[in-house]
């Protein structure tokens, strides 16, 4: 007999629930998770069984949250090697000084692509604690969503920033889509892994727009990354898995493109760089799910009672629109965070 859907399932195929979920963007930060814990009194069972990379995810479930991403098994770690004292080069091919992306990268030319051995799957070691972890967490009904590498984001960082841009104006991708290309094998290989391991559902990070713009048109994205995504969203649908896009910036005018990949959902929708939620529930209805919404700034800043209508708010509207809707911090819950506004956007979902 298969087991019902949880309600954060229910909610990405589309169905009704009795409640909107909640989703949590990765592991809070280790200062605010002190925090929430010393002031709500919460015990965490420290059973091994729910224990992944030394973080207790009996904790996010105490807390309320139905769902939550991990972000530790996009790759081996390690870097690729170092230039000098100062500066690397990650195995994606991203050049770092002083431990920060330098907006350039070393992927510039075929021989280099085409000998690059340093981008590796997670190790089998790790790979079979995570298959043990998802098989017991579902004993605490806390969906997990595997994250996936951005084909945009590594493409674009592992050529450096002037070096895209140049082949962007210049119409000239073909070697772009060289490595596009390298970097959608191993998504694949990496999503095939993960499904072995047990994995049913999955977040693509991509972060394609800044503040009130996207990166690049939508009609550029579309021409280069299109029928990657496509492959990658049919290798889950495949199997009945879901996948998510995330993405920070205004990407609203790149929600069509992402309907018409077939992600089941988008997760991030930062209101402070001009998504507006409202428009969404209005443009798109039930095409697909809303994710998030909940700005870290806001959380940071806001009183609990600001949260409160804010989150009853979207919820009321959605139901209106009739548009799936998971309530979610934008990004990672980080140390500066308030305990009282996160357990606020928890109550206030819960009690809609």
């Amino acid at each position: 007999m298969e087991a019902e859907k949880s309600n954060f399932l229910k909610t990405l195929s589309k169905e009704a629930t009795e409640s909107v979920p909640l989703h949590c963007t990765g592991f809070p930060e280790e200062v605010f998770m002190e925090k929430y814990i010393e002031t709500y009194n919460l015990e965490p069972e420290n059973d091994k069984n729910f224990i992944l990379n030394n973080k207790d995810y009996t904790i996010i479930k105490l807390m309320g949250f139905d769902a939550i991403s991990l972000w530790e098994y996009r790759k081996r770690k390690g870097e690729a090697y170092k230039l000098n004292n100062n500066t690397y080069v990650d195995s994606w091919g991203r050049i770092y000084r002083n431990n920060w992306y330098s907006w350039d990268g070393v992927l510039k030319d075929e021989s280099v692509l085409e000998a690059w051995k340093y981008l590796a799957l997670p190790p089998k070691e790790s790979i079979e604690k995570l298959r043990n972890f998802i098989h017991n967490i579902k004993k605490k009904e806390l969906d997990i969503v595997l994250s996936l590498p951005g084909l945009f984001e590594k493409t674009w960082q592992s050529l450096g920033f002037i070096y895209f841009s140049k082949c962007v104006k210049r119409n000239d991708y073909d070697f772009v889509e060289k490595v596009i290309d390298f970097f959608s094998i191993y998504v694949k290989n990496l999503i095939y892994t993960l499904q072995e391991a047990g994995a049913t559902n999955f977040l693509v990070a991509d972060d394609c727009g800044y503040k009130n713009r996207t990166f690049i048109s939508d009609k550029i994205w579309r021409r280069l990354f299109f029928d990657a995504y496509k492959e990658i969203v049919e290798i889950i649908h495949n199997r009945n898995q879901k996948i998510i896009i995330h993405s920070d910036g205004y990407i609203t005018k790149m929600i069509q493109t992402f309907i018409d990949l077939g992600f089941d959902a988008i997760q991030s929708l930062e209101p402070k760089s001009g998504v507006d939620i409202f428009y969404l529930f209005k443009m798109f209805k039930n095409n697909i799910c809303f994710i998030g919404n909940l700005d870290i700034s806001d959380l940071t800043f806001q009183t609990p009672l600001q949260i409160k209508s804010y989150v009853e708010k979207i919820i009321l509207e959605a139901k209106k629109s009739k548009t799936p809707l998971i309530i979610s911090p934008t990004q990672q819950i980080q140390a500066h965070v308030k305990p009282e506004n996160i357990k606020m956007m928890i109550e206030s979902t819960k009690n809609s």
